[in-house]
């Protein structure tokens, strides 16, 4: 159903235009250092701009009619900035007018400490000052000062504050896909096409995780049900029941299931035969839950529970789709079973054949840094917390389009939970050393890398294939060094921070663009959807319901708009058009255009804004005869 704020458009009211006309700022005012009696009656008093909004006294013009909850830029321009000041509300609101703000209150709040408090002698009644003092300020505010007169009163305006109505910046009543920003237009290959859509491999990666998050399990017996207030369990990960994880020395299961409270999906983190003894290591858990990092896969909960034939504990975390483990992302190369620490393009050959060659397909270092980035500010917000991950493995953490977590938070705290342990200081030292094995796995693309027979080697290939610095970092961090802490790495990364950092916000503008293009198909796809609730309507009021009148007109325009001919009779798509003109029936423009039947027997001239009239009154007819159907004339 049209909205109640759907109307035409309308001129802006004269109040509105000497609002527009007053600029953004506000006449001098009384500084708190040097009171004085204040003639509230005078002009200069009278603000420019109105701390409420919408303004009470004034309709609101230029409004998104359609889309009630969608302000125009009109609407965004009213807004006013939070302020606890009345004075720095006047200074900052667009759309203040006397009325709208008594001068007592403009008086009281000019005696208020404000770093927009201006010169004294300019708001002193001249009836107070002296003959001389009174010529001397008269001078200074001639020199200084902008008369303006609206309608019969007077404004006095600062020279640096004043704005003509000549150079006052009006905004459409409407939105609408403006194209491709400069910053990005010259981010990526120029194309002769124009996108309006999201781009295909952005829509593939939101549809693939889509997938999985919907995916379902066939044939498997040994699931329950419901685990707790989860359901629709899926495991993730393809082993047998009897693998135990080396790392938790318990047989591990992952999966994802759904949270039958609040309906989102997680992932499920299973010890199998595990017996909770001490119950104080919830403590840590509580702690864990609190954390959260872009860089931590975020704990939500614990709980023990037998639904699958054992004593089991459940660790739920937030679910990534799409994501995979360091592990199988950068150490899975196997070739004739002999696996090789710098077997970077799948064939076999000894360890030694790899150093002093930069191989093809070995991981760049700038990704190596982007990892080392990610991680160290994963300890420090870990490390902050007073907690530690017990030293990082491959196989627990997590990549996601380049973005790396720490996963299985938690859960070695509840299986080595000890309360006599007083200080962390050795766990997150240990953290820190496998910090610098897995960047020297990284380097050398092998998990064998950091092995006591292969380190020797491993160091040398770092050496003569990377940077000194990464050589450094990587050899401080392995060395296990005294009190080593996060201040004492990120120096050592140094100006690669900006590089990282400068890559995300690229990232961001280029998902912000695609954001833009999808921001109006909502109230476009609206717009269509009541448009062909309306065309060819059969049985409706009459026969000839869909054929006559307002809906006449709009069956003209959705030919005009869907059904346009080039003059040898062949179909003309312009996706241009389409849009533009969709979002000009949405506004309710003044521009008309000319509607032709289809054998040319009519021709009609009308405008957007007669077209929206008849838009919403059709839609109506069907919304109010559908309400009375089913729930009766009462």
């Amino acid at each position: 159903m049209a909205s109640q704020s759907d109307q035409h458009f309308s001129s802006y009211p004269q109040q509105q235009q000497m609002n527009n006309r007053r600029g953004f700022s506000y006449v001098k005012a009384v500084t708190a250092n040097q009171p004085t009696d204040l003639n509230l009656a005078a002009r200069e008093f009278y603000p420019k701009a109105a701390p409420s909004f919408p303004p009470q006294n004034l309709p609101l013009a230029g409004v998104m009619h359609s889309n009630a909850t969608t302000p125009s830029f009109d609407m965004y321009s009213s807004m006013p900035k939070p302020s606890h000041n009345l004075l720095d509300a006047v200074h900052t609101s667009p759309a203040l007018t006397p009325s709208g703000s008594p001068p007592m209150q403009l008086g009281l709040a000019s005696h208020q400490p404000s770093s927009h408090s201006l010169n004294i002698t300019s708001a002193i009644p001249v009836h107070q000052l002296s003959l001389q003092q009174s010529t001397q300020q008269l001078t200074r505010q001639q020199a200084d000062l902008v008369q303006e007169s609206i309608q019969g009163t007077t404004y006095f305006y600062a020279k640096d504050e004043y704005v003509s109505p000549t150079s006052r910046q009006t905004f459409p009543g409407y939105s609408v896909y403006t194209g491709v920003p400069s910053h990005i237009y010259h981010m990526k290959p120029n194309t002769n096409s124009q996108d309006f859509f999201l781009q295909d491999e952005i829509k593939k990666e939101i549809l693939h995780k889509q997938a999985i998050v919907m995916s379902e399990v066939e044939g498997v017996t040994d699931i329950p049900s419901e685990v707790d207030k989860y359901c629709n369990l899926v495991p993730l990960e393809l082993f047998s029941k009897h693998h135990v994880s080396g790392r938790f020395r318990y047989t591990h299961s992952v999966y994802k299931a759904v949270n039958q409270k609040d309906g989102l999906t997680y992932c499920l983190h299973r010890l199998h035969g595990f017996k909770l003894t001490n119950p104080k290591c919830m403590t840590v858990i509580d702690q864990w839950k609190r954390v959260s990092s872009p860089h931590i896969v975020a704990l939500r909960e614990v709980f023990t529970t037998k639904a699958f034939n054992d004593n089991s504990i459940v660790f739920v975390y937030d679910f990534h789709p799409t994501a995979q483990t360091l592990a199988a992302r950068h150490f899975t190369n196997v070739s004739n079973g002999y696996s090789s620490p710098f077997n970077i393009d799948g064939s076999a050959r000894p360890f030694s054949a790899g150093k002093g060659a930069r191989h093809a397909g070995q991981l760049s270092e700038s990704s190596i840094w982007s990892y080392i980035i990610q991680l160290s500010g994963a300890l420090r917000i870990m490390h902050a917390h007073k907690l530690t991950a017990f030293g990082l493995h491959p196989t627990k953490l997590l990549v996601c389009n380049n973005k790396l977590q720490i996963n299985c938070n938690g859960i070695l705290d509840v299986i080595n939970f000890d309360s006599n342990m007083s200080t962390l200081s050795q766990p997150q030292a240990e953290d820190f050393h496998s910090f610098g094995m897995i960047v020297l796995a990284l380097a050398c693309n092998s998990e064998l890398a950091f092995r006591p027979e292969q380190l020797k080697a491993s160091l040398e290939h770092v050496k003569q294939n990377y940077s000194p610095d990464l050589n450094h970092l990587i050899r401080y961090l392995i060395s296990r060094p005294m009190d080593v802490n996060i201040n004492q790495v990120m120096p050592m990364i140094g100006a690669r921070f900006y590089v990282e950092l400068e890559g995300v916000e690229n990232r961001m503008l280029k998902i912000e663009h695609e954001l833009n293009k999808e921001v109006e198909n909502g109230r476009l796809f609206r717009a269509l959807t009541k448009l062909n609730t309306i065309l060819e309507r059969v049985g409706f009021t009459d026969i000839s319901w869909a054929e006559t009148g307002d809906r006449y007109l709009l069956k003209l325009f959705r030919d005009y708009v869907f059904h346009q001919t080039t003059e040898t009779g062949a179909p003309w798509l312009d996706m241009t058009h389409i849009v533009s003109s969709l979002n000009k029936l949405d506004a309710g423009v003044q521009e008309k255009i000319c509607l032709t039947s289809a054998d040319e027997t009519n021709v009609i001239i009308v405008s957007y804004q007669e077209l929206k009239r008849c838009f919403d009154n059709a839609f109506n007819e069907i919304v109010q005869a559908n309400v009375k159907q089913t729930y009766g004339t009462s």
